[in-house]
């Protein structure tokens, strides 16, 4: 069984009728909300395909999972995943839903990394000035490190702009220790 195969089936399958009912953007913030739980419990993909809980608590607990009520071609998606027996899938899929959106409504998702959390302010001046420099729809995950010490770290797709004291500290160090070999070199 190919299961990007099959993932991939799916999720555009939901794509394309989300989008046939209007439906989409809901369905990606329900899908993006279902990816982070899938993240931080573990244990509710083992949940989801154990066949020894019925099907109708399965479902309750993929409902729970993505914020309660979902839109009809969410819903109409997870019962056909469940009655076609791919309930092991559904992380894959929601995986490839999510690419699959950003693809098609051209999102460019990242993540910035900042020493201490940023005011809104911060966030939103930090957010506007990285718009200006992509063409796509931004859209920027925060997160904390403390050992940046100051400044921070973008990821955009394949590209990571480090802009952290710890970044440039270590652009020093790597710079000491080039030099310091050359001078080795040199008294040789």
């Amino acid at each position: 069984m190919d299961r990007g195969l099959i993932s991939t089936r799916y999720a555009r399958s939901l794509l394309d009728y989300a989008v046939s009912l209007d439906q989409q953007n809901e369905v990606y913030d329900r899908l993006k909300t279902l990816s982070e739980v899938f993240w931080e419990v573990p244990k509710l993909r083992v949940a989801l395909t154990n066949k020894s809980i019925l099907l109708e608590e399965r479902l309750k607990i993929l409902y729970t999972a993505t914020g309660g009520n979902l839109p009809s071609s969410l819903e109409k998606m997870a019962a056909m995943i469940f009655l076609n027996e791919r309930e092991d899938l559904i992380q894959y899929i929601v995986l490839r839903y999510i690419e699959l959106y950003r693809d098609r409504f051209k999102i460019l998702h990242g993540k910035l990394i900042t020493a201490v959390p940023l005011s809104k302010d911060q966030t939103n001046s930090i957010y506007k000035r990285i718009q200006k420099l992509v063409s796509d729809n931004l859209e920027l995950d925060p997160a904390i490190d403390s050992d940046l010490i100051g400044g921070f770290v973008l990821h955009l797709d394949d590209y990571r702009w480090d802009a952290s004291v710890l970044g440039e500290l270590t652009r020093i160090k790597s710079h000491f220790k080039k030099i310091e070999a050359l001078s080795a070199l040199q008294n040789k």
